[in-house]
């Protein structure tokens, strides 16, 4: 499936798991920053847990479905979530298809970071072993 970016959130970068082995050479894991609920919820939608996410920090984004089908899951911080304008739950998989408008806003409770794992991953470029943004460095994407 195809997302447009309407709207970025925050703070809303690409996370897997973080580039292991450059330590050595400077450069740190780096990575989701809840390694354990991103794995969840990659394998919410059929996966690997490894695979890379959307890491939304606080207030999310505002996204569109303009190609195909897929499962969506949020899963972490309490965050308010809707797809259509209507509340969606988190932690489990939801489909969703073209024309679908998927909103991650505000806390609603606890915690700051959630995870919006799309079945089939996100197509960015491997960097060093990861699809992970590192943003001092300049590594990775975040979504514009």
């Amino acid at each position: 499936m195809i997302l447009e970016v309407q709207t970025p959130g925050l703070l809303t970068t690409v996370q897997d798991l973080g580039r292991w082995g450059y330590q050595g050479k400077g450069m740190p894991v780096a990575g989701a920053m809840d390694p354990q609920v991103l794995q969840i919820g990659n394998i919410l939608v059929g996966n690997n847990p490894q695979e890379a996410a959307l890491e939304i920090t606080a207030m999310g984004p505002k996204l569109i479905v303009t190609e195909g089908e897929g499962l969506i899951a949020l899963v972490g911080a309490e965050l308010g979530f809707n797809i259509n304008g209507v509340a969606a739950p988190m932690w489990q998989s939801i489909r969703i298809k073209s024309g679908d408008e998927i909103l991650v806003a505000s806390p609603k409770g606890r915690g700051c970071r959630a995870y919006l794992c799309l079945s089939g991953g996100i197509d960015v470029p491997v960097v060093m072993g990861s699809k992970s943004t590192y943003q001092s460095r300049r590594l990775g994407r975040a979504p514009s």
